[in-house]
């Protein structure tokens, strides 16, 4: 029984949760990218990537915001699954910024074996007050369910800062997707 207990606080505190305040500048993915959420965030633990973050509203599955920050050249956007069989692509700051949606789709193919991955649109934007790229993305996962992305993206003194949006296509995309573009909005760098 003791065991069991132990068992049950230590896993529990790998995947423990932060709560992020609405309206209160904070700082992610350990980085000088800042950003004040207008609704409270829930900060997931365990990193995607050691330069990353992950929030969510209602958990990763139904939405899923990742945060990259200073990637340097060799740098992954997430820890590596297989790197023997499949390594994960390394962020090269000679990249342009076109170059980022397929960038972002090996890795995340890697990472969450997508059956699919398609790239939608990608359209010049505004981030951080440098030019950067944003992509619109469709997924299917090996558990059958449809997800739409955003992503935007831009390199600034060879290093990539890029924030994206992933949730289940029916229902929670388009709830969410204001939710993302206010913490885009938001975003500085420090």
């Amino acid at each position: 029984m003791a065991i069991a207990a132990v068992s049950l606080a230590c896993s529990s505190n790998a995947f423990a949760h932060k709560l992020i305040d609405a309206n209160e500048e904070v700082s992610v993915a350990k980085s000088d990218l800042t950003l004040t959420p207008a609704i409270d965030w829930n900060r997931i633990s365990r990193r995607p990537g050691n330069e990353a973050e992950r929030w969510t509203l209602d958990g990763e599955l139904l939405n899923d915001v990742l945060f990259f920050g200073e990637l340097r050249d060799g740098d992954t956007l997430f820890k590596e699954v297989d790197r023997r069989n499949s390594p994960m692509p390394e962020f090269s700051s000679s990249m342009l910024l076109i170059d980022i949606p397929d960038f972002y789709q090996s890795s995340l193919r890697i990472l969450k074996g997508h059956a699919t991955f398609e790239v939608e649109s990608v359209d010049p934007v505004e981030f951080l007050g440098q030019g950067a790229v944003r992509f619109e993305f469709k997924t299917l996962g090996s558990d059958d369910i449809v997800r739409r992305g955003t992503a935007v993206a831009t390199i600034i003194d060879g290093e990539l800062y890029m924030m994206s949006y992933e949730a289940p296509e029916i229902f929670f995309y388009e709830r969410n997707l204001v939710d993302f573009e206010q913490l885009v909005a938001t975003a500085t760098l420090d």
